[in-house]
């Protein structure tokens, strides 16, 4: 599209959101009621939930909503570590048996006391789930021992059972309500969390309201309102001008902006995420290797790093993210060469390159990316042509067969290796699974599962190196960048966390008055 329509569509865009958000928030103003806005916390997120079902998300957005409304056996601290959620203790009974004790009188939303029957029932229905199945397959049996207690029983020794509980997919909902109301239920969800739904308004947002009998306590927070504003600069002056409190993806030339603010601040971690090239082994064009080595020789994924992050990533030389066990440091970097590209694409068949479509989601520092790639990938002969689209659509799109090349990230929810390797590379997640590139190796397939039916972590994690090695040589993906999750927030938000993760915890959080 035109760049000077894109730069018109999005100021006509800043111009509507910010009219329509204003009159919202010059209503509340008038009320006179400062006491509701100190207790209410607006968040700004890139895109509207496409799920309130927790064993059927699989984006961050949703999952971002729903983990405030949700609890899980096991949950994760700031690093990563596991600590007690639902389950307030746990034994091991053998390489393929644990038991799990259950904290007393926890309450639904609805008012019933949790018991063993909604552990067992959520965990059944994520076994089920296409789309968390790849988290929670290995699981046999869930079964109770009494009101308080469960036994969760492995196909195999499982090593990563404790994070994949922690994890949104692994969300304990309220079985009664479930039953009663069946998919219906997740318009009005039921869970134990420390707020519970009020309302969603689609493509606008979503309100959640504080539950007072939460087993975590009350929270200081009333009302939490999740806003739909996918316009990075329309976020940011949300939040400079105080319209929201708290602001995901902070674009990378906001940053500086953000830290320099005297009313904001920034809150940067290092997580568990990346971004990639996918190149889709349904496409004749991706099954030569010597295609997709090309494509990696040709894209410098350092000045991906310095010209679009800014310091906010680092350039990835392993499908697996820095800060998670197991990751490779040795794994092979495609070091930029423009004559051993062209040399394999010609040996390819394609001594003049080829025309392609580069899809990427409405992002704009994915865009950005996008278009160094373009411009990157004409040196060799391959002349791309970028192709936008609107977040679900793109979820959607990428689930297709023969696809294109596209741009793509995965934040490994669980912080365990084998969230991020068996999902997109065991050819069992084919075919509108995480394993979008369609990649089958039975090599690689042999040691995802030795290394998941293992116990021990050390083993683990050396498995976890060596199936490291084997996606940079076979590269059904490149892996470009491991970028750091942010968001901005007012001075006046306090105790708030922010995880690996990039989700946060609000449990202790509070908002003073209005920094002046």
């Amino acid at each position: 599209m035109n760049k000077k329509i894109l730069k018109t569509l999005g100021l006509i865009l800043t111009i509507l959101v910010l009219v329509g958000f204003g009159k919202t928030v010059a209503a509340e103003k008038k009320t006179g009621n400062d006491t509701a806005l100190k207790e209410t916390l607006v968040i700004a997120q890139k895109s509207d939930a496409k799920t309130l079902d927790p064993q059927k998300s699989i984006d961050t957005v949703s999952n971002k909503v729903m983990q405030m409304m949700f609890d899980t056996l096991t949950s994760m601290d700031e690093n990563l570590n596991i600590e007690p959620g639902l389950a307030e203790k746990w034994e091991r009974v053998d390489d393929y048996s644990m038991i799990f004790h259950l904290r007393k009188g926890v309450k639904f939303h609805n008012g019933d006391t949790m018991t063993a029957e909604d552990v067992k029932y959520s965990l059944d229905r994520a076994i089920a789930s296409p789309q968390a199945s790849y988290l929670f397959n290995p699981i046999k049996e869930v079964a109770i021992i009494d009101e308080n207690t469960v036994k969760v029983t492995t196909k195999e020794p499982f090593g990563p059972l404790l994070k994949h509980l922690s994890t949104t997919n692994g969300s304990i909902i309220n079985k009664r309500a479930a039953v009663e109301a069946g998919d219906d239920v997740f318009k009005n969800p039921v869970g134990t969390g420390q707020h519970k739904f009020k309302e969603w308004i689609t493509g606008d947002r979503i309100v959640l309201e504080s539950f007072p009998e939460s087993w975590k306590g009350e929270s200081k927070i009333k009302n939490v309102v999740f806003k739909n504003i996918p316009e990075v600069s329309n976020r940011m002056i949300s939040l400079e001008t105080g319209e929201i409190d708290v602001a995901f993806d902070i674009g990378i030339m906001d940053r500086e902006a953000v830290m320099n603010h005297k009313k904001l601040e920034l809150v940067e971690v290092e997580a568990p995420s990346s971004l990639y090239l996918a190149f889709d082994q349904t496409n004749p064009l991706f099954v030569d290797i010597r295609v997709r080595q090309a494509i990696a020789y040709a894209v410098d994924n350092r000045v991906l790093a310095e010209a679009v992050f800014r310091g906010a990533a680092v350039p990835a030389n392993s499908t697996l993210p820095t800060v998670v066990a197991g990751y490779n440091p040795d794994s092979n970097i495609y070091e930029v060469n423009i004559e051993k590209a062209k040399e394999l694409l010609k040996e390819a068949g394609y001594p003049d390159g080829f025309n392609i479509k580069l899809w990427v989601n409405d992002e704009s520092t994915r865009v950005d990316m996008c278009v160094i790639i373009q411009d990157q990938l004409k040196a060799v002969g391959i002349n791309v042509e970028i192709e936008v689209f609107e977040w679900g659509t793109y979820l959607s799109k990428t689930l297709e067969q023969n696809k294109q090349l596209y741009l793509f990230s995965w934040n490994v929810s669980s912080g365990d290796a084998d969230a991020a390797l068996y999902p997109m590379f065991h050819s069992s997640q084919r075919n509108g699974s995480a394993n979008r590139s369609n990649y089958v190796s039975k090599e690689a397939d042999e040691l995802l599962d030795k290394a998941r039916n293992s116990v021990n972590e050390d083993e683990r994690n050396l498995i976890y190196k060596e199936v490291q090695d084997i996606l940079q040589r076979d590269l059904p993906h490149y892996t470009l960048v491991f970028p750091k999750l942010n968001l901005g927030m007012n001075k006046n938000v306090k105790g708030l966390l922010m995880k690996k993760t990039g989700y946060i915890d609000i449990t202790n959080t509070y908002i003073t008055k209005d920094n002046k």
